[in-house]
């Protein structure tokens, strides 16, 4: 019964193709480096708001964990990453703090370590959900991947870190699928209530207000650009009844 990791795989590896795809583009100089952190915000947050906080609010004082996972970020970044230095002096033209992305990473980390779960729970009711579920978690990684590989370049961050970002957002969805029958239910919702105030904060505090200096109505519609994806995805499969 191991043929659901055939789907995992595949899943995961949605995740590196986006980042390569990202890292490629940006190397040819096809579009310049602030869109796609614009596109991550508004994807980020919606992902934050219509799957993680629905999903996490089953258990008791979720939303206490969701401020937790905001109020914590931020007092690491303002306590224990200011002593921390990822490399920002040799990549002055860096658009965001470098934290920001590997906070980023820990947000999404959390989330796609359960695609995987959701993966591998599907298919423990049946081999057609279990399908219809990694076909629904396959067609928003690589739009993740993308925007980890894009806040970890905007951070200063070289390409090799930012496909290894993907890599590993797509080797924590296998995790996932691995270690579901050892992941109690209860411990699930927390977990996601702290991943969703993680990436609302890198989202709201740290993409946002970089896109707000840079200023200009192209970057805010290319924010927009990134709800309405999130949007356009959670459309084409909900009729497929994976969520």
């Amino acid at each position: 019964m191991l043929a659901y990791l055939a789907f995992v795989a595949a899943a995961a590896t949605a995740d590196l193709a986006g980042a390569i795809l990202l890292t490629t583009v940006h190397r040819k100089g096809l579009a310049p480096l602030r869109y796609f952190v614009a596109g991550g915000a508004g994807f980020m947050l919606a992902a934050a708001f219509v799957r993680m906080l629905p999903e996490s609010a089953q258990v008791p004082h979720a939303f206490l964990f969701v401020l937790i996972g905001y109020f914590g970020v931020h007092l690491f970044e303002h306590t224990v990453a200011p002593h921390f230095h990822f490399g920002e002096e040799s990549h002055p033209e860096a658009l965001l703090r470098p934290s920001a992305g590997y906070l980023a990473l820990l947000g999404l980390g959390v989330h796609t370590l359960f695609d995987g779960v959701a993966i591998a729970a599907g298919f423990m009711i049946g081999p057609a959900l279990g399908v219809l579920l990694s076909i629904a978690v396959c067609v928003h990684k690589v739009p993740e991947g993308v925007t980890i590989a894009s806040i970890m370049l905007a951070g200063g961050q070289s390409r090799a870190t930012a496909i290894g970002a993907g890599a590993l957002l797509g080797a924590l969805t296998v995790v996932g699928a691995v270690a579901t029958r050892f992941i109690a239910e209860h411990h699930v919702g927390y977990a996601l209530a702290l991943s969703a105030g993680v990436t609302i904060y890198v989202a709201a505090s740290d993409l946002i207000p970089e896109v707000n200096r840079e200023g200009g109505p192209a970057l805010g519609w290319t924010v927009f650009a990134g709800l309405l994806l999130f949007a356009l995805a959670d459309w084409l499969v909900s009729p497929l009844g994976a969520h």
